[in-house]
């Protein structure tokens, strides 16, 4: 194996035995238990389930977007090429959404605005985040 494909066989996101309990007033409850998969650079991956399968939460352990109140990531890794956001700061988990990994959430009436093109919608993030220019981001 030489090193091009040692490198395209690696992961660009890899979930390990992800486990989230939900806070309940009679204690920690199972939400997610042993997620695993891994996405490689220019692959696509459906994560799909009925209702309350825990699609959803594990869309936002990856972002980093649980609601700390009521959920907490209690085992496993979440790997961003070789950073554990699970292990992350606040401070540099903002940095990593928009700027690495973005999410269209599932209802996007209520995530994009209608009056603003998709396009100007999906390059904001890079332009943001990347500081690039509208011609830098779309390309």
């Amino acid at each position: 194996m030489n090193e091009h494909s040692a490198t395209a066989a690696m992961p660009i996101l890899s979930v390990r035995d992800l486990d989230v309990d939900a806070r309940t007033p009679e204690g920690r409850k199972p939400v997610l238990r042993n997620v695993s998969f891994d996405l490689a650079a220019g692959e696509t991956l459906c994560i799909a389930g009925e209702s309350g399968s825990g699609k959803s939460v594990t869309s936002l352990s990856i972002m980093g977007l649980l609601p700390k109140a009521s959920l907490t990531v209690t085992a496993g890794k979440i790997l961003l090429g070789d950073r554990d956001l699970t292990s992350l700061s606040d401070r540099a988990m903002r940095a990593v959404r928009g700027g690495d990994i973005a999410m269209i959430f599932q209802e996007p009436m209520t995530s994009l605005n209608p009056v603003i093109s998709i396009g100007t919608q999906l390059t904001e993030a890079i332009r943001e985040h990347q500081g690039r220019d509208n011609a830098g981001a779309v390309a």
